[in-house]
């Protein structure tokens, strides 16, 4: 575990691991915020599947990482992706956005790596919209925009936190 308790990604990071009945590992805070001792600290536990916030996961990435190591995937959300993995990465990178509002996650999409990206893709996708939730590009006047024009994201569907509709703010 690496999300902080006040941080809503502590909550994806808890309860779908308690329910399935796995292990949760939880680092030090020397070893949080230095990605080489992550690195090491991810594989001398034989951690398969971890939560890394974006600052610190794209540092990560360019790290050299054992070619048998038990880690299956790196989850990373909380910022913007700028950097795809690199092809050697043993891993999968999966890039999640979501509002605190969405209840943790309203998109995510697994990163492809620098060699199989599309030459049209500048920065990594958030993705699509997970089971029950909706994304819209509104304008100002809240009409959706047409494809590859920019506007304002919204997000809706059963994730969502209650109190939000119809506020001014």
């Amino acid at each position: 575990m690496l999300a902080g308790v006040a941080f809503d990604a502590s909550v994806w990071e808890l309860w779908p691991y308690i329910a399935a009945g796995a292990s949760i590992y939880i680092a030090n805070e020397e070893t949080r915020l230095n990605p080489v001792a992550l690195r090491d600290w991810l594989l001398a536990n034989e951690i398969t599947l971890s939560f890394i916030p974006t600052p610190l996961a794209e540092p990560m990435l360019t790290l050299e990482w054992p070619d048998k190591c038990k880690l299956r995937a790196i989850l990373t959300g909380g910022d913007r992706l700028a950097q795809y993995p690199p092809d050697t990465l043993p891993f999968a990178l999966y890039n999640h956005y979501g509002p605190s509002e969405s209840t943790v996650v309203a998109a995510a999409c697994q990163v492809p790596t620098q060699s199989s990206k599309s030459l049209s893709e500048i920065a990594p996708s958030i993705g699509r919209p997970i089971a029950n939730t909706r994304v819209y590009i509104l304008d100002r006047k809240l009409r959706p925009v047409p494809q590859g024009v920019p506007g304002e994201m919204y997000v809706g569907g059963e994730g969502l936190a209650r109190g939000y509709m119809n506020r001014p703010d």
